[in-house]
């Protein structure tokens, strides 16, 4: 029998998605005329209040991009408040790919001698994430940036620093932080009310990852070696037999072998990567083949976890997509141009 706090931390979330921007809501932002017109119909609901502190005459896609992001923490933090034992450890392991994604924008902006600022991170608060962001900022170079992160989980993450630089690409960085990552969040799985549904849904992610780090290394030129390296377990619908035919293909059977996995349906979203030579369109790809797997889940598992799983991933790609448009506004383009990528 599920108790009253997982019953309650469902409905929050059920109540909570009503929120959110949907499908038409971004059409319409995307549609605004100049940023002036975004801020005013962005400003309601949950962001309301924080965007009517700022100026509007002088109102900047960054200071907009910090109200998205604060926002987004405030949701994230409020549900992680609400569940109950065992799930908010799951939940909170589940969630720290807020914090990979800070480490991997600061690592990306190092390797690329890119600047980069707190703010242009997602705020976290120091009862949640012991990373020292604003050093990891300051340091001189990527390996002193990295040195920080000696007493975390992802302290062996300078381990692939001369590999990145060899191939000119993080790749091999984020890699191993999705490894750490996965890794930390297999384990809180068995003890789920709802563990079947989440093991798939998990499961899921795990096998988009490996074909993501196993596309892109090919488009690096990479030995089949170092791939191996990559690989995330454990598998779901991916076999080993499956993961070796990707890693034996070469570049131009490589769409072939991506479209004789199960995953073959989805190698529309992934084919004009590869003909484009983009990890960037790549990962896009990807990240698209996720938000609609989790929308189905969150249909087919409504009084579950895997709508909480949903709703957390949904209030992300509203993060992410507000601070894009934000920004496409500000640089006045084209709305054809920002439908392709939110």
């Amino acid at each position: 029998m599920r108790s009253a706090s997982y019953i309650y931390l469902i409905t929050r979330a059920h109540g909570l998605s009503t929120h959110l921007f949907n499908a038409e809501d971004f059409r319409a932002l995307a549609r605004t005329r100049d940023l002036n017109s975004f801020v005013e119909s962005v400003s309601r609901g949950d962001y309301a209040e924080k965007i009517g502190l700022l100026s509007r005459e002088s109102i900047t896609a960054r200071e907009l991009n910090k109200v998205f992001s604060e926002v987004y923490v405030d949701r994230l933090l409020y549900l992680l408040k609400v569940a109950p034992e065992p799930v908010n450890k799951f939940l909170d392991a589940y969630t720290r790919r807020v914090e990979v994604d800070n480490v991997k924008r600061i690592l990306v902006a190092k390797f690329h001698g890119l600047s980069l600022a707190v703010d242009d991170l997602i705020p976290l608060p120091r009862t949640y994430s012991v990373i020292n962001y604003q050093a990891m900022i300051e340091a001189e170079s990527l390996e002193d940036a990295v040195t920080l992160l000696m007493f975390t989980k992802y302290r062996e993450v300078g381990n692939y620093i001369s590999i990145a630089r060899e191939y000119g690409s993080t790749i091999p960085l984020e890699a191993y932080l999705d490894r750490v990552y996965y890794k930390n969040v297999v384990k809180y799985i068995e003890r789920l009310p709802d563990k079947g549904v989440v093991r798939n849904i998990i499961g899921f992610e795990i096998d988009l990852r490996n074909l993501y780090f196993i596309v892109a290394y090919k488009l690096l030129g990479a030995p089949q070696e170092l791939i191996e390296e990559t690989i995330l377990r454990p598998f779901y619908r991916l076999t080993d037999e499956y993961i070796n035919n990707l890693l034996r293909a070469r570049a131009e059977t490589l769409l072939d072998s991506f479209m004789s996995t199960p995953y073959g349906w989805a190698s529309s979203y992934v084919a004009e990567a590869l003909e484009e030579g983009s990890v960037a369109d790549l990962e896009y790809g990807i990240n698209l083949i996720l938000s609609n797997f989790l929308k189905s889940m969150s249909t087919r598992n409504a009084l579950g976890l895997g709508y909480v799983i949903w709703y957390l991933n949904a209030i992300y790609f509203e993060y992410r997509n507000l601070t894009t448009i934000a920004f496409a506004k500000e640089l006045s383009i084209p709305e054809e141009e920002i439908k392709l990528v939110i």
